[in-house]
């Protein structure tokens, strides 16, 4: 049996943002999100990788990183949609900005349908393993994996609703609505590659 190492790269950029609180009205100074790729990875049988796969692992994590920049800037500068990287709590009176409602809003289904998925994948490798071993246990832990599977991803739903609904009744009191002002500029490099 071979061993394998698992190898990383992640690339993250730093885009300043400031906001106006719709709570008590103060401006909160340059606040910084920190947006980082998702993970480049390459599997090899050797701990150092050669120059060559170390580029193509550092290419990857770039690509990713551009691929995240390009998602954010889209959605929050057609869409009124803002990341979780921008913080919406305000630095003086602690309390939550409307515009974050989206961003959360945006990304409610993402763990329930991961715990779906591994449910699902779980499932098989287990109805394949009572078939092929002829465990005699039938199709009973196959249901069971997807029953805990269902209810994990309908928990991890009602709880991300429950998030979105507190922090749309901490925001509903605000009188004036305002958007932060997000400064592309050091990611504009970025922005410009494709």
């Amino acid at each position: 049996m071979s061993t394998y190492f698992k190898h990383t790269r992640t690339e993250s950029a730093k885009v300043p943002y400031s906001f106006r609180c719709e709570h008590c009205m103060k401006d909160s100074g340059q606040q910084i999100a920190d947006i980082t790729g998702p993970e480049a990875t390459h599997n090899s049988n050797f701990k150092v990788l050669t120059l060559q796969e170390t580029e193509k692992l550092e290419k990857q994590a770039h690509k990713n990183l551009v691929q995240k920049i390009h998602t954010i800037h889209s959605d929050a500068t057609q869409k009124h949609i803002f990341s979780k990287e921008f913080t919406d709590t305000c630095p003086h009176c602690q309390k939550p900005q409307s515009w974050a409602v989206s961003g959360m809003q945006k990304n409610m289904f993402e763990t329930p349908v991961i715990l779906l998925i591994v449910g699902v994948i779980i499932s098989v490798i287990t109805y394949i393993y009572t078939v092929y071993e002829e465990t005699g246990w039938g199709i009973m832990p196959t249901c069971a994996v997807m029953g805990v599977a269902a209810v994990a991803a309908l928990l991890s739903l009602l709880f991300n609703m429950a998030k979105i609904s507190a922090k749309k009744k901490a925001t509903s009191s605000v009188t004036q609505k305002n958007l932060p002002d997000i400064e592309w500029s050091p990611v504009q490099q970025l922005l410009n590659e494709r």
